[in-house]
């Protein structure tokens, strides 16, 4: 499992996957599933106007 967490707006999450992508190709790996995305915090939920935060995950085995 490879996992990122960004801290951005959800129209910058294809950034977030574009870096996790290249750091997969770059270590020797590939991806194997489907991804999943966990919100860990949204748009100022905790009072502050914060950014949200998520939790990107993909499934990843050995390049062949």
């Amino acid at each position: 499992m490879a996992c990122l967490v960004h801290r951005g707006g959800y129209e910058t999450l294809p950034d977030a996957y574009g870096d996790m992508h290249g750091w997969v190709i770059a270590n020797g790996y590939r991806i194997t599933g489907p991804n999943r995305e966990i919100y860990l915090c949204c748009a100022g939920e905790d009072g502050t106007g914060s950014l949200p935060v998520t939790e990107v995950q993909c499934l990843i085995g050995d390049a062949e």
